[in-house]
């Protein structure tokens, strides 16, 4: 895995986005096939939900970011992650409140080496402190049951 692609999808996990992928509604049928059409169950839109789409859409430009290159306009961008990951966070029902808190303890660590470095992708790869951070089981076991709770509560 290059070093830019796990940085994104790091970042992108630990503020919820990587970890959604899949989730949603079933597809329907397209004209001219003739697979009925399959529904789920809609799911009534609650402020934690919406924030965590509004945190998936401000990390979204992270994911287009080349080898080595660099993030454009990091300020802002960083203050828009910080402010939706705070807003996840301050919405995250009880239980799994503690989990967002340490996974946000390591989106910060990123966030001030993308910061740091005027927005060099590779800062963030080449950090060894992040990558143990990272690695704790601790960290991975709020971060699935983080994924864990929003697949099942929120269609993001």
């Amino acid at each position: 895995m290059t070093a830019v692609r796990r940085w994104t999808l790091l970042l992108s996990a630990l503020t919820v986005s990587v970890v959604l992928a899949g989730c949603g509604d079933s597809l329907a049928t397209q004209s001219g096939t003739s697979r009925p059409a399959t529904t789920t169950e809609a799911r009534a839109t609650t402020p934690f939900c919406e924030a965590v789409q509004a945190n998936q859409d401000a990390v979204r430009p992270l994911g287009g970011i080349a080898v080595g290159g660099r993030v454009e306009d990091v300020a802002q961008l960083v203050a828009n992650v910080r402010r939706t990951n705070q807003q996840v966070t301050a919405l995250a029902p009880q239980e799994i409140r503690g989990d967002f808190d340490r996974a946000n303890q390591l989106v910060e660590r990123q966030l001030v080496a993308l910061e740091n470095s005027g927005g060099d992708s590779m800062a963030v790869a080449r950090d060894p402190e992040i990558a143990r951070a990272r690695s704790d089981p601790e960290y991975q076991a709020a971060s699935q049951r983080i994924s864990d709770y929003v697949r099942s509560n929120c269609d993001v």
